[in-house]
């Protein structure tokens, strides 16, 4: 109202400073009430109708004291003059109700080329929201952007949850929301905004806006979209679901159909050989050793089998828990070494450790089988009595190991492939035992102890697979 007032007094002064310019350089009452005009109709444009009916009544009385005979006097001696005045006094008038409209409407069309700009731009994020984080927090993080809203709290019916953002909270939100969602009603005071979220008919939820001007038809444009994306994060979420589920079945299939495929051949070898020794009288003490050997053996690779599949079972159900502690890597490397003297048929092991390298923490099982797997690839994928050689170096941020077979070699194909499940390459599938297992395995435990791993592998050379584990402040002093 204050700022109204102001107004006014400021096309009054500019109405009398206008009549002492006229007035200082005499001009005839045509010229006068012209000029007065163009004033009115600027004043209507800029402020609105009521500071321009106000410069209206000041231009009439200046006209008709200064430049109607007789001048200095209110009084109007022709009739002719009184045509001039009465027609003045309705032109600007007129004028001034017309200009007043033209700004409204102007007004209007940029409030809503406005509201048309930021709905769009809120149905562009909404179609963007991801799954990191609940797509209602999400929405209403982005009205709050949007529409610089102080606070966006939507009440999602099917779950009973409120989801809010923005610098502030709505005392008794709860209870609200879920009138205005049971009710449909909706509530319109003076710095906050609340509506029903309705889809197909049906009430999903209520949204409250606080501190964001929007009209009736922006509030209920803005909770179609909600609701629209509250459906479309609720479509993903159950096709993500169905999809995990049918990725789990099909999962424990392919795995039983692996590890009863594998069970076979040792299975088969210490059946033969303990029904040997059960009905043969004449073994030697040789060859009574020579079959217990065998069934160890076999006991051995029916464990590491049985330990595969329970790690990866582990792994796919997300059950896979760390118990880190500060460990020597050079020591692990030697226990995973010494455990699999059978896996690698006695080849070559050549290490290269610097004189000193940091404690990291790990997991000591997960990086003992880690290292094992490696170590029974390689001595898979490489030739008879050829050196497999494992070395480890550090940096300021982080460990190296890298175990390197001198096997025929991977494809650019088969390196993009070799880390998927039960994947093995075409020669492999053949001529070497295996569930396709064990990368899928390593990759996982890397990945759990937030390292990467990485292969690299020329065809006729050999194959290098290279475990980068991150260390924290207290490994690196």
């Amino acid at each position: 109202m204050a700022k109204k007032a102001l107004r006014v007094v400021a096309a009054l002064w500019f109405i009398v400073a206008l009549t002492f310019v006229l007035d200082k350089f005499p001009a005839n009452p045509t010229t006068a009430g012209f000029v007065y005009l163009i004033t009115i109709l600027l004043v209507a444009a800029q402020w609105g109708l009521f500071e321009s009916v106000a410069a209206s009544v000041a231009a009439a009385v200046c006209l008709n004291f200064f430049f109607l005979p007789p001048l200095r006097t209110l009084n109007i001696a022709d009739a002719h003059n009184w045509v001039a005045f009465t027609s003045f006094v309705v032109t600007s008038l007129i004028a001034s109700q017309l200009s007043e409209l033209a700004r409204r409407r102007n007004a209007q069309l940029h409030q809503r080329q406005t509201e048309m700009e930021r709905l769009y731009g809120l149905s562009r994020g909404i179609m963007l929201i991801d799954s990191e984080s609940p797509a209602a927090v999400q929405i209403a993080t982005e009205i709050v952007r949007s529409y610089e809203a102080t606070s966006v709290t939507i009440y999602d019916e099917i779950d009973g949850q409120l989801y809010a953002a923005g610098i502030s909270q709505l005392p008794s939100a709860l209870e609200s929301l879920r009138e205005v969602s049971n009710r449909g009603n909706v509530v319109l005071e003076a710095k906050l905004r609340m509506a029903p979220i309705t889809l197909a008919g049906r009430s999903i939820g209520a949204i409250a806006i606080e501190g964001a001007s929007l009209s009736d038809s922006a509030l209920h444009a803005i909770a179609n979209l909600v609701a629209v994306g509250l459906d479309k994060a609720r479509t993903q979420e159950i096709a993500a679901r169905a999809e995990a589920e049918r990725q789990s079945e099909r999962f424990k299939s392919t795995l039983l159909d692996a590890v009863a495929h594998e069970f076979k051949t040792p299975l088969t070898s210490i059946k033969a050989a303990t029904s040997a020794i059960l009905t043969s009288d004449t073994l030697t003490t040789d060859q009574r050793h020579e079959l217990l050997t065998i069934i160890d053996q076999e006991s051995e690779r029916l464990t590491g089998l049985v330990t595969e599949a329970i790690h990866l079972a582990r792994v796919e159900s997300g059950r896979l828990h760390l118990s880190r502690a500060m460990r020597n890597i050079v020591e692990l490397i030697q226990e995973a070494t010494r455990q699999s003297h059978a896996i690698v048929n006695e080849r070559p092991i050549e290490t290269n450790y610097p004189s000193t390298l940091p404690n990291v923490n790990v997991d000591a099982e997960l990086f003992i089988l880690m290292i094992k797997q490696l170590l029974d690839n390689a001595a898979k994928y490489s030739p008879p009595g050829s050196p497999i050689r494992i070395s480890a170096e550090s940096s300021a941020d982080s460990i190296r190991v890298r175990i390197h077979n001198q096997g025929l070699g991977l494809t650019e194909t088969e390196r993009t492939m070799v880390f998927e499940r039960f994947y093995r390459t075409p020669g492999a599938r053949r001529n070497t035992p295996g569930t396709g297992m064990g990368l899928a395995i390593v990759q996982d435990i890397v990945r759990a102890h937030g390292g990467h791993v990485d292969v690299e592998s020329e065809l006729g050379v050999g194959t290098e697979f290279s475990i980068r584990l991150p260390l924290n402040k207290a490994e690196r002093s």
